[in-house]
């Protein structure tokens, strides 16, 4: 599709700043979305909020349960997506689209959107993460470093999708401030999102995750085994690799001092170890 892009106004253009929550780490695999936040705003000034636990009609990951404090009962009495997608429908017509890591977000909502035989397209999307790493040299490229980069607020109540939401919504006006020197207009830092193919466009993954993966330092993990055991250990990854069930770590690790593989889904939280 040929999408005729007009041209936009920072302080006046609509912005949805949009965040989810997932029950894992890959649609590719089965996982869903179950909580979807919305931040609308005209310019700077927010207009409206939308932040609604989805049903994902299966369990939660224990990463996923760790990590987002989401409850079960919590999810299986939320409405499906299916009933809420309208909604989110009208509130990104016609806006330009916010995110941070946009990949590992919308190809989740491009597998919602297939199961009800309708397409995902966004054709004004900006993805905080790729601006920030294209203009900035920083440590980590993480919502809360990007804040604290910026001196922008990243303390919110309510839900992690709606404080992320906001976080991104703070850091890019943050980012459009500090470059109006370049003198580009808001349309160069747009780009067009519509269906991507797996596995051309890689194995995506939460920020966080990724930059702990590839730091090329070892890591220190919380896991939790197909028992329900939980482990601390340090390892050193090797590669990531999809197998037939899942998404698995490859990594030398040093409590076994043995190769092991480690299902992405069950590291319940991953520390970088510190240079010396």
């Amino acid at each position: 599709m040929l999408y005729c892009r007009r041209m936009l106004d920072l302080a006046n253009a609509r912005f949805a700043f949009l965040d989810i929550e997932t029950t894992g780490l890959s649609p590719w695999f089965g996982d869903r979305i179950c909580q979807v936040a919305i931040v609308i705003s005209e310019g700077r000034r927010i207009k409206e909020t939308f932040d609604s636990l989805v049903n994902p009609e299966q369990p939660l990951s224990p990463a996923a349960s760790y990590i987002n404090n989401l409850k079960e009962e919590d999810l299986s009495a939320a409405p499906r997506f299916e009933a809420v997608v309208d909604r989110i429908d009208d509130l990104l017509r016609d806006s330009v689209v916010v995110c941070h890591n946009s990949r590992f977000d919308l190809q989740f909502f491009d597998s919602e959107y297939r199961r009800l035989n309708r397409p995902a397209e966004f054709p004004n999307l900006i993805d905080t993460l790729l601006v920030a790493r294209q203009f900035y040299q920083l440590a980590s490229y993480k919502l809360p470093v990007l804040a604290e980069a910026f001196k922008v607020s990243a303390n919110f109540q309510g839900s992690r999708a709606q404080a992320d939401a906001l976080t991104a919504r703070n850091v890019f006006f943050a980012m459009m401030e500090s470059l109006k020197a370049s003198g580009k207009p808001l349309e160069e830092f747009i780009g067009i999102y519509n269906s991507p193919a797996w596995p051309d466009e890689g194995i995506q993954l939460p920020l966080e995750l990724a930059e702990a993966i590839n730091s090329g330092r070892r890591l220190f993990i919380k896991y939790m085994d197909r028992g329900g055991e939980i482990s601390e250990r340090w390892i050193s990854p090797i590669q990531v690799v999809g197998l037939s069930d899942y998404i698995y770590l490859r990594a030398y690790c040093h409590t076994r001092e043995a190769e092991r593989t480690f299902r992405l889904d069950r590291i319940l939280n991953v520390a970088v170890e510190l240079e010396k």
